[in-house]
């Protein structure tokens, strides 16, 4: 009982902790991802002092071949500062069970991807995702999405 009462504890502080800054989705047409498409998110940033948590959240169907998910993510600033990061999320346990909250014929995924992040300035900010799997045309993906959460 007491672990329960803990556990919806953190819950709420959590979320009183945090409040949507930026979030949002793009439909994957035909939910297939082809390599050469980037999802390209665009947010302005007014306070460089302001701490944030970053994710990217991934929708998936039962036509996806593979239980994890290479992405790169280039992120740009107006003045032409880029950095790069290459990434793993496993969409899939190791017995092939989905991941994520089932929506539909989708499962969501919410994946941390920065943790208190500062960005060094203000102005226009431009996330690209990039899936790098062995495919070109990427099977049973249906929504790529990016958000950022605002930390008190």
């Amino acid at each position: 009982m007491f672990k329960y009462i803990l556990i919806i504890l953190t819950v709420l502080i959590s979320a009183c902790n945090s409040a949507t800054y930026y979030d949002s989705s793009l439909d994957i047409p035909e939910h297939t991802w082809d390599a050469e498409k980037a999802a390209v998110f665009d947010f302005n940033v007014q306070d460089s002092s302001q701490v944030f948590d970053l994710f990217i959240k991934i929708a998936n169907t039962n036509n996806y071949r593979y239980s994890n998910l290479w992405l790169l993510v280039k992120t740009s600033v107006e003045e032409g500062d880029i950095a790069y990061d290459t990434l793993e999320y496993f969409l899939a346990d190791e017995k092939g069970k989905w991941l994520g909250k089932k929506e539909g014929e989708a499962f969501l995924n919410n994946f941390p991807y920065k943790n208190e992040v500062r960005f060094p300035r203000k102005g226009k900010y431009s996330v690209e995702i990039i899936q790098l799997m062995r495919d070109e045309k990427l099977k049973g993906i249906n929504k790529v999405g990016f958000k950022i959460e605002k930390l008190k």
